[in-house]
């Protein structure tokens, strides 16, 4: 008898969720799971949708864990920043396997700075980054944005010396939790990153950005092998297991610099599935199949669109 695997990802909520459930349900029992129960996307059904706390909670791995031995998951999809870190560091004591890169690459880039050090002790092509406090080489106009952080949270081009002073101070944060980097102009690009269990690189898929709002609203995948090669060039230098994405630009004088590893599925994962290239397929399989390239990557179909639109949902309470 052949048995479905259970899948479980986090940050339900997502705006990747309903595409995610869409495609993968069938060929596997797909559930999620958030902090905010009232998250749920409508497609999906209540019995598949979990509770979780919040990943600053004491109970935050013991609950998740419980969790997994409830529904009795197979594969962990962390897909939400705060709770990469925990779960990495906790990884021995899930019953199922889990789909996320080792403790040292979570902890190395969800860290601006020593993700952009990482780039640059590898001699890979990085924007000129410092912290805030010590920046003296980089020029305006910049970007500053925090160390640590996602969904475009405080960040901005600034053009001024008093621009970046009254941005840090309307955060309420303080200088050394920010960096200054040099302003990229150019093409921006989400690069899905997949290998199989033992961190083979199976799957580079970039994504070229058209509307993006914290998260991305509109894109196409583009088989851009300059891109493709950077990426993998950058996987080569710590070749790890799980899927995470990159996020670059393409300059315009055609140079690709790196400014963002997430250490992580992004939301634009489920473009990239759409296009043909499954991340839960590749992790679960060394994939001899035809369609793999002699260079190991697998193909994908070129200019495949994601439009995101929202759906008005209306439930009595």
């Amino acid at each position: 008898m052949c048995f479905v695997k259970r899948l479980l990802f986090t940050g339900g909520g997502g705006s990747g969720s309903e595409a995610l459930y869409r495609m993968l349900e069938g060929r596997y029992e797909v559930h999620f799971a958030d902090a905010d129960i009232d998250a749920k996307p409508y497609i999906i059904p209540s019995n598949r949708w979990h509770q979780i706390p919040f990943a600053n909670a004491k109970s935050f791995v013991d609950k998740l864990q419980d969790l997994c031995r409830e529904i009795a998951v197979d594969i962990l999809i962390p897909s939400v920043d705060e709770e990469l870190l925990p779960i990495a560091l906790a990884r021995d004591g899930f019953i199922c396997e889990v789909l996320l890169p080792p403790h040292e690459f979570v902890k190395t880039h969800l860290d601006k700075l020593t993700s952009n050090l990482f780039l640059k002790i590898h001699k890979l092509p990085a924007p000129e980054t410092e912290l805030l406090p010590e920046h003296k080489s980089i020029f305006y106009p910049c970007i500053v944005k925090p160390r640590q952080g996602r969904g475009s949270r405080d960040v901005r081009i600034v053009n001024s010396e008093d621009e970046l002073k009254a941005h840090v101070l309307l955060s309420h944060c303080h200088p050394e939790d920010f960096i200054v980097q040099e302003l990229l102009l150019g093409q921006e690009y989400t690069v899905m990153m997949s290998t199989n269990r033992v961190g083979e690189l199976r799957a580079v898929v970039p994504v070229k950005v058209g509307i993006k709002k914290g998260i991305t609203i509109r894109a196409e995948t583009d088989c851009d092998a300059a891109i493709i090669n950077a990426c993998a060039a950058i996987h080569a230098a710590n070749p790890v297991a799980g899927c995470y994405n990159i996020q670059l630009v393409r300059m315009k004088n055609g140079e690709i610099k790196p400014f963002e590893i997430n250490p992580r599925v992004s939301t634009t994962v489920c473009l990239a599935m759409a296009a043909g290239a499954d991340f839960i397929d590749i992790f679960l399989a060394d994939s001899n199949k035809e369609n793999y390239k002699n260079s190991g990557l697998l193909s994908f179909r070129n200019h495949v669109g994601l439009r995101r639109t929202w759906h008005n949902e209306f439930v009595t309470t």
